[in-house]
Parts: C-alpha cells; structure tokens; sequence
C-alpha cells in the first residue's frame, strides 16, 4: 500500500478491516505465539509498514481479551511499581509546588 501512485484511491478504513480480518483468521491457527510478535512476523510478511501497520495494530490487539495480571504484595514487580508510583508522586508534587509559588499560594519555603 505504500507505493500506491497518487492518484490511486483507496478506503482505508476498508483496507485496514480486510487487513485485520486477514490477520485474525492467521492468529487463530497460533493460539499459543504472543500476539504483539506473530503480528510483527505477519506484518513483515505482507510488506505492511508504517502508519499502516500502526492502524492494523490497533484493530487487533485485543482480539485475544486482556489478561489480567496479580501482583502480589512484596514480590519484584511490586516494588517497582512501588518506586515508579514514589517518583510520579514526587514530581507531581514538586510541580504543584512550583505553580502554588508562581500563583502566590504559598511563599518561599
């Protein structure tokens, strides 16, 4: 599709379905293979890129559901999530912080 001539026209709102109904029917036959890189492969396969692939992607990503994922308290992820929550929280603050200076809110620490 990216070397269509100009004056070629196309729907893409058509393309991008048959290209995500194509896509889902292979998916179907690999239940077991991660979708994200059976879509790459697939999209490699077709020669599709770009603003193309990223519209695809979008269209298919959730045809398998979400899982949903447990984190249980203390393990690994938990404490990461706990230090990225920590540094989002502080910049949040030191943020309101500098806007309640600017506005006159609250005078130098």
């Amino acid at each position: 599709m990216s070397c269509l001539k100009n004056s070629d026209k196309i729907d893409h709102r058509v393309f991008y379905a048959e290209k995500a109904s194509l896509f889902k029917r292979w998916a179907d036959s690999h239940p077991d293979t991660d979708l994200f890189g059976l879509f790459q492969e697939w999209a490699d396969a077709n020669d599709i890129y770009g603003v193309d692939r990223h519209k695809i992607w979008k269209r298919v990503r959730h045809i398998r559901g979400i899982k949903e994922i447990v984190i249980k308290e203390d393990s690994e992820e938990w404490i990461r999530l706990q230090a990225v929550l920590d540094i989002l929280l502080d910049a949040d603050l030191a943020h309101l912080n500098k806007l309640f200076l600017k506005k006159g809110y609250i005078s130098h620490p």
